[in-house]
């Protein structure tokens, strides 16, 4: 992490795993993890935008779920999202089991919650 203007923390962002791996490099850091992955967030943002007519791209929501939860761990900023209990459990299990068309009303309003928070933290953190 950086700090931007006025003293935020800043998550840097790259498209390439080479230019993670100059950056830690010029810092004299090392990557955890030598593999390279893409959070695909514009598939995410899609469906939060029309839930209704859009498929939950499963993988895609995992990802970004898990994510936002350590990013907010990460950046000290736990209580942007919202307060998991169990209906983000049950939500998560259907969802890791690739079940989600079979979440309740409130499972898919909690996870839609959940992932727009963490949407807004990633824009204010990148």
């Amino acid at each position: 992490m950086s700090v931007g203007e006025g003293g935020r923390r800043r998550v840097p962002v790259f498209v390439t795993g080479r230019q993670a791996r100059v950056f830690a490099g010029r810092r004299g850091w090392r990557l955890a993890a030598s593999e390279v992955g893409t959070l695909e967030l514009v598939r995410v943002e899609r469906w939060l935008a029309d839930p209704v007519r859009r498929r939950v791209p499963a993988g895609v929501v995992l990802e970004a779920w898990n994510f936002f939860e350590d990013l907010a761990r990460g950046l000290g900023e736990g209580h942007r999202l919202p307060r998991q209990g169990a209906v983000h459990d049950g939500a998560y299990g259907k969802l890791f089991a690739g079940e989600c068309g079979d979440w309740t009303p409130d499972e898919r309003r909690a996870v839609r919650e959940l992932l727009t928070a963490g949407v807004e933290l990633w824009e204010s953190a990148s």
